[in-house]
C-alpha cells in the first residue's frame, strides 16, 4: 500500500499514463488513497496550527480543528458521488471507487506545497507574502490540473466531455449545498416555532 501511495510522485508529472495504471494495475489503491487524504488532513491541521503569525491565524484558540481536519473529506464525498451519478448517464467508464481514487490522488500536489509552506512561513516576511500565495495558487491549479486529466482518463472521455463533466459536477454540488442551507433553515425555523408554540402553552394561565 505505501509503495502504491508513493505513486501519486508519478502520477504529479505524468497524470495521464500515471492514471491509467493507478486504474487497471495499481493494487490497493483504494487503501492508499485513503492513507494519502488522513495524511492530507494531518497536515492541514498542523499548517493552521504551527504557521507563524504572519501567515497563519491569529486566533488560535477557537480555531475548529475538527472542522479543518475533515474540511477536504466533504467536498471529495460530494465530487465523487455527483460525478459518478452524472458519469452513468454520459457513458462514463470508471466506478466510484476508482473516481474516489483518482480525486484524492488529484491532491498530491497541496500535499507536497504543505511543510514547505509551513517552513516558509517562518522565513519569509509579510513583504514577501505574494511569493507565498503564488506557491499556494500554483499548487492549486496543478490539482485541477490533475483533476480534469485524471478524471479524462479513467472516464474515458474528451478533454471537453470532461470539462463538461467538470461544471455539471460543481454545479451539481452548489445546488446541493443551496437546498442544504434552505433545508436547514426550514429546520432550524420549525424549530424555534415548535419552542415557541411549547413555551406559550406551558405559561397559559
Amino acid at each position: 500500500m505505501f509503495k502504491t501511495a508513493r505513486f501519486a510522485f508519478y502520477i504529479i508529472f505524468h497524470p495521464i499514463d500515471g492514471f491509467w495504471e493507478l486504474k487497471h494495475h495499481k493494487e490497493k489503491s483504494f487503501g492508499a488513497a485513503n492513507a494519502i487524504l488522513a495524511l492530507l488532513c494531518l497536515m492541514n491541521v498542523v499548517s493552521i496550527q504551527f504557521s507563524s503569525y504572519h501567515y497563519g491565524l491569529l486566533d488560535r484558540e477557537s480555531n475548529n480543528i475538527l472542522l479543518n481536519a475533515t474540511s477536504f473529506i466533504l467536498p471529495l464525498l460530494a465530487w465523487t458521488v455527483l460525478n459518478w451519478a452524472l458519469s452513468t448517464l454520459l457513458e462514463g467508464k470508471a466506478t466510484m471507487k476508482q473516481i474516489w481514487v483518482q480525486s484524492v490522488y488529484s491532491l498530491a500536489p497541496l500535499l507536497l506545497s504543505m511543510p514547505v509552506l509551513l517552513v516558509l512561513s517562518y522565513m519569509m516576511t509579510l513583504g514577501e507574502q505574494p511569493f507565498f500565495v503564488l506557491i499556494q495558487v500554483f499548487a492549486i491549479l496543478w490539482c485541477a490540473f490533475l483533476f480534469l486529466f485524471g478524471n479524462m482518463t479513467i472516464q474515458d472521455y474528451t478533454m471537453s466531455k470532461t470539462v463538461v463533466m467538470a461544471l455539471f459536477t460543481l454545479l451539481g454540488i452548489a445546488a446541493a449545498i443551496f437546498i442544504g442551507i434552505i433545508l436547514f433553515s426550514t429546520f432550524q425555523q420549525l424549530i424555534t416555532f415548535i419552542t415557541t408554540v411549547v413555551t406559550e402553552i406551558r405559561y397559559m394561565p
